[in-house]
């Protein structure tokens, strides 16, 4: 019926679209001329009788409406001053303590998250804003939000979800197209959060107001029969568009605003922010309301607190923690890609278990408990690690030793012949074992695009060697090499994609684990391996892998042991676990995954109380914040270094502060044994991996590969100005 009403409609529609928008727009005058909003349905005069019931019949009907002359001026000023005093300050804050935000609410910060590049929200307390002002819209929400009900003297009042400002600098470009909130129902039903823009100066073109596309916010209905996308429209994601949800032939419409007046739209019409062409910022005061009982997490996810956040404390704060750190005199220790140095606290757990922990598991006696404890303990540790399932972790001595035992299991489960796409700048770990599994199954190997030796996931380069017979695809997360780091979560998407869900996908963590948060759900892989030894942890080995898969491949294990997932009727051990566990490692991996989470509120601005995947998630933000420094030090010092080549990415962004280096006249080895005597301890060699000859272009072969600097979380600025004096005088 509405498909119906809205191609009757559409041409009257456009018409009106294109009134709304035609006339010149200035700063200086209000880009809404009273004749404009007779005409468009969506434009309503805040000064004319019944606004309030015109404002909610289109909200319902378009998904937004435009209400001019809302505030007066002196109106505006009470309203948005708070919001626009709380703005300055937070951003000023930002600024001070060096922060680069990420863009997304959870990479945020309670007082501000980066929504789009160049687009700001600051969030203000509601309690700032006069109520008075506020009824001026809050009674249309209220009654859209609780289906009338009330009087309207007396409207029930929707939840005051947020508030605060929404800045968009100057060159910031066009959001992707979204909508904010789900729909609950495959029904079409009345609104269940509803978000208010007041102008606080004119917004034209220039400045870039919100586009939306009218009608849309039935269309963004996954729930509907025939809806093609899910929950993904729900955030910024480049494949969104108006036709993704078959709104092609609807208009778009240009809220442009004069100071004063106000945007309400339902939070699920398909919108974006304009592009801000101008040399001005674009403020504008928010503010969200939702039905009481509707969940709207995915506005605002943000875990730390900007009061807190301190990440250039880190490195010399936590330096005194690693006994490593001080045996060794005055060197500098940028061999990390090799493996870290353990946290004191790691050193004293592995101590403990050794000392009170010697036993077996099964036993009615306190050693025996502490053993089973130390397995139970590590497994819910690497569960808030990855974001798995307790379940879906599994321990061994070593990534290699685990993908081993991974091949064994996948050998007579997948089926013969396809095509297996690996990863041709990964570690031997994450390539020998799948290539010989591979010619067992008489599968042809295929190698993913890379470039600049980084790979290449982007659509076009992935549907050259990804297709409906590939069953495998493994990757590495970074390069242990080089220390580019890979787009692994689109690579995931698109390999289910594109090989139409028969892949199964293996991720390599083990080099980018100390750098930045790794997140299985994010990721979408079926497999992921990392290292304890490499976060600050004792020698292990830890392979994530979906729990469907844990449960049914067969297992490489003993007749006489368990075939279970780990449960406490089976004392915390899995199927896939053979033998007795190392047990004094486990303790020392929950101690290294504790001493990360700490991190989170002692630099991350995490609360102290915050469950530890929390207080993970803020102190990987921190170390990321520190290592960012480093990455531009060196990477700016060493280009004014003579004769002196770095191999690999050059956007710090794109990779972690690992660095495989050159200079002119010196073999790996040599230049790697120099740096050493001037006290700067790395190694040099091929790193266990075989891509030098082809993706180095000249500088290092297959033998010989790079000297590597790999530096983490615990090195200095100060110590980067010693490593490229180094460089310089080898």
């Amino acid at each position: 019926m509405w498909s119906g009403r809205c191609r009757s409609a559409l041409h009257r529609l456009r018409r009106c679209a294109a009134q709304a928008t035609a006339a010149p727009v200035t700063d200086n005058v209000a880009p809404f001329a009273t004749p404009v909003i007779g005409r468009a349905p969506w434009n309503v005069d805040a000064s004319s009788d019944g606004y309030k019931e015109l404002a909610k019949r289109s909200i319902l009907q378009h998904g937004f409406v435009l209400l001019h002359g809302l505030f007066q001026t002196d109106e505006l000023k009470r309203l948005a001053g708070p919001a626009m005093s709380n703005t300055e300050t937070v951003l000023s804050t930002l600024h001070a303590k060096g922060v680069t935000l990420p863009v997304g609410s959870r990479a945020g910060f309670h007082e501000v998250v980066l929504r789009s590049p160049g687009r700001y929200d600051v969030p203000c307390d509601f309690k700032e804003f006069p109520n008075e002002l506020l009824q001026k819209f809050e009674c249309i929400a209220s009654e859209l939000l609780n289906d009338g009900v009330g009087s309207p003297n007396s409207p029930s009042r929707a939840s005051r979800a947020f508030a605060g400002i929404v800045r968009a600098e100057p060159g910031s470009e066009s959001q992707i197209w979204h909508a904010d909130s789900p729909h609950l129902t495959k029904e079409h039903s009345s609104p269940n959060l509803l978000n208010v823009l007041v102008a606080t100066r004119n917004v034209s073109k220039q400045l870039g107001p919100t586009e939306l596309v009218l009608d849309s916010h039935r269309l963004t209905n996954h729930l509907r029969p025939g809806a093609q996308f899910s929950t993904e429209l729900l955030y910024q994601d480049p494949k969104n568009s108006p036709k993704a949800i078959g709104a092609q032939d609807l208009p778009v419409i240009l809220a442009e605003m004069e100071a004063g007046s106000a945007l309400i739209f339902d939070d699920r019409i398909l919108h974006r922010g304009g592009g801000n062409v101008s040399a001005e910022n674009r403020d504008v005061v928010f503010f969200s309301y939702s039905r009481p009982d509707f969940e709207h997490s995915t506005h605002y996810e943000a875990v730390r607190s900007l009061k807190t956040y301190d990440h250039r404390s880190l490195a010399k704060e936590v330096r005194r923690e690693f006994p490593g750190l001080r045996a060794d005199g005055d060197v500098v220790l940028a061999d990390g890609a090799s493996g870290s140095q353990l946290h004191e606290s790691a050193i004293q757990a592995v101590q403990e278990q050794l000392t009170y922990g010697t036993a077996n598991i099964g036993g009615e006696y306190d050693s025996s408990r502490r053993a089973e404890a130390a397995v139970s303990g590590a497994r819910l540790a690497m569960s808030d690690f990855l974001t798995c399932d307790t379940q879906e972790v599994i321990f061994g001595a070593s990534m290699t030793n685990l993908v081993l035992h991974l091949a064994r299991a996948l050998g007579p489960a997948l089926e013969k012949g396809g095509n297996w796409v690996l990863d041709p700048i990964s570690h031997g770990a994450n390539v020998w074992p799948w290539v010989k599994l591979a010619g067992r199954l008489g599968a042809e190997v295929r190698w993913l695009p890379a470039e600049k030796c980084r790979l290449q996931t982007e659509e076009g380069a992935l549907a050259a060697v990804i297709d409906s017979s590939t069953r495998f695809v493994a990757a590495g997360a970074a390069s242990n090499g080089v220390g580019s780091v890979h787009d692994v979560q689109e690579l995931c998407r698109r390999a289910k994609a594109l090989s139409q869900g028969k892949a199964l996908t293996f991720v390599d963590a083990v080099h980018y684990a100390p750098h930045g948060r790794v997140n299985v759900q994010r990721i979408g892989c079926d497999f992921l391996a990392c290292s304890p030894y490499k976060f600050f942890g004792p020698h292990a080995g830890v392979l994530f892998g979906r729990r469907q898969l844990l449960q049914t491949l067969p297992a490489d294990r003993l007749d006489c042991s368990d075939d279970s997932l780990p449960c406490s009727l089976n004392n915390h051990m899995s199927r896939w676990e053979v033998g007795t566990q190392n047990y004094e490692a486990l303790s020392g991996v929950t101690a290294a995954v504790n001493y990360l989470a700490d991190l989170g509120h002692r630099f991350g601005g995490a609360a102290p109380s915050a469950p530890r995947a929390e207080r993970l998630e803020a102190g990987w933000h921190a170390i990321e914040a520190h290592e960012k420094e480093l990455k531009n030090s060196f990477l700016e010092g060493v280009k004014s270094l003579r004769n002196v080549h770095v191999l690999g990415e050059e956007d710090p962004a794109h990779r972690t502060a690992t660095f495989a280096v050159s200079k002119e006249g010196l073999k790996p080895q040599e230049l790697a044994s120099r740096l050493c005597k001037r006290g700067i301890w790395c190694t040099a060699g091929n790193h266990y991996a075989g891509f030098w000859d082809e993706h180095s272009g000249g500088l290092a072969n297959n033998d010989e590969g790079m000297a590597r600097l790999g530096l983490l979380h615990y090195n200095t600025l100060t110590e980067v100005d010693r490593i490229l004096a180094a460089l310089e005088d080898a």
